[in-house]
């Protein structure tokens, strides 16, 4: 099974239609779903996403798309094993190293992001969403 590992900025870009970038993570998940690629993120990102959205627009809206990304976002585990490797990490930010050490121990090769100078400290392949639709289309 193809997995891939979406890093909270590019959820946020895809429910908040965030443009130009929604339109290359729009691309990027349907191309995944119609090529049976599973999709994952850790529940963080997802906290971070309700939170933000709440934040911006309302309670209402921030629940109803949590809700819409879950029926195609499936979630990896954030234990004590990765809340330890996060902190004695160099990651610059916490929140990243957790994502980063989520999707090691969860077997991901490939973070999906826009901030990709945050993951610099990572020994996975980190890519856009353009990146990695230009990857597919090469593939």
């Amino acid at each position: 099974m193809k997995k891939l590992y979406l890093d909270s900025d590019v959820l946020l870009d895809l429910l908040l239609d965030r443009a130009p970038f929604s339109e290359h993570i729009a691309e990027l998940i349907e191309k995944c779903i119609d090529s049976g690629v599973k999709l994952f993120s850790s529940p963080i990102s997802i906290t971070n996403v309700n939170c933000i959205i709440r934040r911006l627009e309302n309670r209402k809206k921030a629940d109803s798309m949590t809700k819409k990304i879950l029926k195609i976002v499936h979630m990896e585990s954030v234990g004590q094993k990765v809340i330890d490797r996060a902190s004695n990490s160099r990651f610059m930010d916490f929140e990243d190293s957790v994502q980063n050490f989520c999707a090691v121990e969860s077997g991901h090769k490939i973070i999906i992001t826009r901030n990709t100078k945050d993951y610099k400290e990572s020994d996975l392949s980190i890519l856009t969403p353009k990146e990695y639709l230009a990857k597919m289309r090469n593939e």
